[in-house]
């Protein structure tokens, strides 16, 4: 019995560690996959079916067990793209040879750069710069033999200036991959994100008072050529050596293990024809498939890792996205039906922490979150969930009723379970969140409630549950002038052509409430001209990812900076207090506005915190017709304070309570207004 448990115990062991290699063997495919794609030029051609070589090597990565067996399987998958330069490079298994730097051969001067590199280091190259300028300058004959050269071609940036034409040289642009931002792949955003193929210039090379007559570049076709090299070559003054054509300007490579790597070609050098034609970024939606085949699943997985990776602009805040991919890599290898799979995409989504992470549409996601809920609102008061909007004069509950369970479950478990497929970017909003959405069920059903009413007691109401719903119309306008000669205006209601009115109504009131406990329609880029007492000239910052030939402006310094003017009017200005109100309802938009009033009139805001979710929504398709949505820019206060996570904070804070709920009261507003009132 003791051995049978062992031999058990050992076999999960090995069953467990063999499951941790594949992993770490698709993880590792995904890392290569991703790199390729948005920096290979080829693929924004769209020749290149990138999605289909994936699928294919997935298999045979799966099934490998050695490091050679991987590289085996990625170095197919590069084959795909037809290009010599990309591809896996074995490990040195030669020792390294003291091969001379250089040496006569019959009057001309054999400079073996790439050999001599292979058997030493490039720093050995370095030291001896200025000994090859030397030679070169005297010789009559090169020839430069880069072959083995294993490290990028700006490590001979100092042959660059070396005395190899007496004439200038124009130097080759180079074409790479360029993204800034993330197109959407639905509709369209504010954002103005776009992909492009770019040509960098380069600068000439200057002319020499001595210069080679014969110059021969040596290569293997297989590493990237020096830019002076192209330049030489496409001007006539050298010759190329090489088995197969080769343009390739800049290459980046990722580790495989094992000594291997995957090398990736992210420049071409411009061939002075016609420029090549990109077309913009495209991601199939496979929505035919309901149930993804498993390497479409893991096309799904590899997808939204790349995509969060190279394009989220709040990356930085979400923690260690490569360990997210570790865990969900096994969990989409196991999602074989339609709702695991859908579990397992909200699952991975959610840990992108942002109010404007979600997936859709809903009826791929009704197993989680039913199409149908309640004609009201409910959110967190007390820690309890209290009534807080009805949409439904009808509906059997009253404003400041709690809701303790739905359908015979108690609210707090309920809450839980729905917990990890939702996410916020603060806690406070995803718990309004997933109160709210727990509430839901299917069109047609009827909700049976747990209410705690005013006098504490606990009844069960039947609320049916409806797809969509109209809240009451109302004649009032949405400001108008409270006791004490107090402007108030609800910005969850107030349009555009609404606000000269509104600012003629309340022109000469002491102080202007704005409401923003919820969504606005656009109308901070009309009101905050009119209030802009400081003349601020900037409302918010901005920042978003930008990518050129694979390099993630997230890692480095390219990322697109810059600072949103304030509109400008020539109407009467506004001169009075300016207060808003917020809480966890205001988010986005609603989050911009409060940026805008923040500038352009110091607004002191009173409530709670806000959502903490700002920047343009873009999206992204995966298998099975699912769309993606995250957020695409960073916005920052004007001084470059961080918002996303941390919302507008109140000035004032303050919370309704379940009895001034109850009680018809605003507790929010009325600490408005006596903050107006000097108390």
């Amino acid at each position: 019995m003791v051995r049978r448990l062992i031999a058990v115990a050992l076999l999960f062991t090995a069953t467990a560690f063999a499951d941790e290699a594949r992993t770490a063997r698709l993880e590792k495919l995904c890392h290569v996959w991703a790199a390729a794609k948005y920096a290979h030029p080829a693929t924004l051609t769209g020749k290149i079916d990138w999605d289909g070589a994936l699928v294919r090597a997935i298999p045979a990565v799966r099934a490998a067990t050695t490091p050679a067996q991987l590289a085996a399987a990625v170095d197919a998958m590069l084959k795909e793209v037809h290009d010599p330069v990309t591809r896996v490079v074995a490990p040195h298994t030669a020792e390294k040879r003291d091969v001379p730097l250089m040496h006569d051969e019959n009057g001309t001067l054999v400079i073996d750069a790439g050999p001599f590199v292979a058997g030493h280091d490039i720093m050995a190259l370095w030291t001896r710069d200025e000994e090859i300028a030397a030679a070169v300058a005297k010789a009559s004959a090169v020839r430069l033999n880069l072959t083995m050269f294993d490290a990028e071609p700006a490590a001979l940036y100092e042959f660059a200036v070396m005395a190899w034409s007496t004439e200038p040289v124009p130097v080759p642009g180079r074409w790479m991959t360029f993204y800034s931002g993330y197109d959407p792949q639905q509709g369209r955003t504010s954002g103005g994100y776009y992909s492009a193929l770019m040509l960098v210039a380069d600068k000439p090379m200057a002319a020499s008072k001595t210069a080679p007559k014969e110059i021969t570049i040596v290569s293997d076709g297989l590493s990237p050529l020096p830019a002076f090299a192209a330049a030489l070559v496409r001007a006539g003054k050298a010759k190329l050596e090489s088995p197969v054509p080769n343009d390739a300007a800049a290459t980046t490579r990722i580790d495989l293990g094992g000594g291997y790597s995957a090398q990736i070609r992210t420049a071409t050098f411009d061939s002075g024809g016609q420029a090549p034609a990109p077309v913009p970024l495209a991601e199939a939606q496979y929505a035919e498939m309901k149930i993804p085949d498993l390497p479409y699943r893991l096309l799904a997985a590899f997808r939204i890792w790349s995509v969060i990776h190279d394009f989220y602009p709040y990356r930085h805040l979400i923690g260690d996205w490569d360990a997210v991919l570790r865990e969900f890599i096994p969990r989409f290898e196991d999602a074989a039906d339609a709702d695991a799979y859908a579990g397992a995409v909200l699952e991975m989504t959610a840990h992108v922490y942002d109010g404007h992470t979600g997936v859709g549409p809903l009826p791929a996601i009704a197993h989680f979150f039913p199409a149908a809920t309640v004609p009201f609102q409910i959110r967190r008061v007390e820690n309890a969930y209290a009534v807080v909007e009805k949409y439904d004069p009808s509906a059997p509950v009253a404003i400041g009723d709690v809701v303790v369970s739905v359908d015979g479950e108690p609210i707090d478990a309920r809450i839980q379970r729905l917990w990890k497929y939702l996410t916020a970017s603060t806690e406070e909003a995803r718990l309004n969140r997933a109160a709210q959405n727990a509430l839901r069920g299917a069109a047609g059903s009827t909700a049976q409630l747990g209410i705690r009413g005013k006098g504490g007691a606990t009844r069960t109401v039947a609320v049916p549950r409806v797809t969509n719903f109209t809240p009451p119309k109302t004649d009032e306008l949405p400001y108008r002038v409270l006791d004490g000669n107090i402007g108030y205006a609800d910005l969850r209601t107030l349009t555009n052509p609404q606000v000269d009115a509104m600012f003629d109504a309340l022109m000469k009131t002491k102080a202007l409430i704005l409401d923003m406990r919820g969504y606005p329609n656009g109308t901070a880029w009309s009101i905050a001209p009119r209030i802009n007492t400081r003349h601020a000239v900037y409302g918010a910052s901005f920042r978003r990812a930008q990518i050129a030939g694979g390099a993630s402006g997230q890692e480095g310094s390219s990322g697109y900076y810059f600072d949103q003017p304030l509109p400008k009017t020539t109407k009467p200005l506004y001169t009075g207090k300016v207060v808003v109100l917020i809480d966890s309802r205001a988010i986005s938009q609603a989050e911009h506005s409060c940026l805008f009033f923040e500038q352009a009139a110091g607004a002191t805001f009173v409530g709670s915190p806000t959502a903490g979710a700002n920047g343009d929504v873009t999206n992204f398709w995966l298998p099975g017709g699912l769309l993606v949505r995250f957020s695409g820019h960073d916005v920052r206060h004007a001084d470059g304070r961080q918002l996303q996570r941390v919302g507008i904070q109140p000035d004032i804070k303050v919370e309704p309570t379940i009895a001034g709920l109850q009680a018809g009261k605003d507790e929010v507003l009325e600490r408005a207004i006596a903050y107006v009132n000097g108390q």
